[in-house]
């Protein structure tokens, strides 16, 4: 029994690695998974909004799924994509996005959500 019970708890302790999400394919993500990739980034880029919360999507399926930074270098990596990119006559920008993190469960809703620990604009 011994030799059959090694092999499986060696498979299962490798993990996958990341979870690969890109913005021209249909993805979804769980809380406790690690992600890098592509995705569209829609945020707010106007001043006074209270509840305008940024947030991630895919061109291929509905639904998004809410975004947050982890640091300081994402912070600011987040404000020049907002406040360089031209928004719509709503005040929102869409950009495509490269980013990498950990997913978390958003604290109001319980939902997923990517706090992102790098950023950057997809050129």
């Amino acid at each position: 029994m011994r030799t059959f019970l090694l092999p499986f708890i060696a498979l299962t302790s490798c993990g996958s690695g990341p979870i690969k999400i890109a913005a021209d394919r249909c993805w979804t993500v769980s809380a406790g998974d690690q992600v890098e990739g592509t995705a569209i980034l829609h945020a707010y880029a106007e001043q006074g909004c209270i509840e305008c919360g940024a947030h991630l999507t895919s061109d291929q399926c509905p639904g998004t799924t809410d975004f947050a930074t982890a640091n300081e270098a994402v912070d600011g990596a987040y404000d020049r994509i907002v406040h360089t990119s031209r928004p719509d006559k709503n005040g929102f920008i869409e950009q495509k996005v490269r980013l990498s993190g950990q997913v978390i469960a958003n604290g109001a809703t319980g939902k997923p959500m990517i706090q992102a620990e790098r950023l950057e604009l997809l050129e």
